[in-house]
Parts: structure tokens; sequence; C-alpha cells
């Protein structure tokens, strides 16, 4: 940590590219890419930008990570409710007590999904706020991970 704050302050170049790859977070699967390429263009030129770049990365593959598995339960619950609907009757008639069962499983698909897109736009905000500081100069870290990389880089130095 120290060698980060060490380090002469980033130019205005440096700040850009930062910035570039915070804001790739807006295409959210193809974003990983402009990261990636900053990365590897700025990680000898850079210390702030080859950090920055570097964590951009690892928050993006979380956010597909996250995503992947926001679908897979979407989709688990979207089939499970499928699946359930042979048991709710037979024909028009539905048994009073477990109406009310089948009504809540029925949302649950509905929530599950406004729980991915929220999350979504939670995440891309937070890559938009370390474009903005990055931009500023300053050094940015995201909660957990950025502390996480910081430690492992210096752990490999």
């Amino acid at each position: 940590m120290t060698e980060q704050l060490a380090s002469p302050a980033p130019t205005q170049n440096d700040k850009i590219m930062a910035a570039l790859a915070h804001v790739s977070a807006l295409l959210p699967l193809m974003g990983v890419i402009a990261p990636i390429i900053i990365w590897a263009t700025q990680k000898d030129k850079s210390e702030f930008v080859a950090f920055q770049a570097l964590q951009a990365v690892a928050y993006q593959l979380l956010m597909i990570l996250t995503w992947f598995v926001g679908m897979g339960c979407y989709m688990l619950s979207f089939f499970t409710t499928f699946l359930t609907i042979p048991f709710a009757g037979n024909g028009a008639e539905t048994d009073p007590t477990v109406a009310p069962f089948f009504m809540v499983g029925f949302l649950i698909p509905f929530i599950i999904l406004g729980i991915i897109f929220v999350g979504g736009a939670i995440f891309i905000l937070y890559g938009l706020v370390g474009a903005i500081m990055t931009f500023q100069g300053k050094n940015f870290r995201y909660l957990i991970l950025g502390q996480r990389l910081a430690s492992y880089l210096q752990k490999s130095n």
C-alpha cells in the first residue's frame, strides 16, 4: 500500500487510461476486454494505470460471474414454478389452502429477475464511481476486492 502512495502523481494520460478501464463496466459482458488491453499495454509504463486496470478486470469478471449465478437462480426458479403447476389441483378445482403458495411461487422468478437488474445497475454505477475517482487522480479501490488485489500484488513483488 505504501508503494502505491509513494509512486509519482499520475499524468493526465494515466488518469484517462485508468478511467477508461473502469468505465468499460457500461458494457457488462464485452467490457472486460478493454481493461485487459489497457493493463497489457500500460503495465510497464504506469503503476497507477496497471493497478486500476487489473482491478477493473477483476471487478468485471466478478460482475460476469454474479450475473451467471443470478441467471442460473432465475432459470431454476422459473422451471421449478412451471413444474409445480400439476400439483395445484385437477382442472378447474384448486385447493384453497394451496393457492396462496402457488401465487407466491409464481412471483419468485420475477423477484429474482428484479434483483438481477438492480444488482447489475449497482455494479455499473460503482464502476462509474471508480472511473470518476481515477479520472480525478485519486487511488480508487473497490471494496474488499481492491485491498485483496493490492495485498496479492505486494506479495508477488
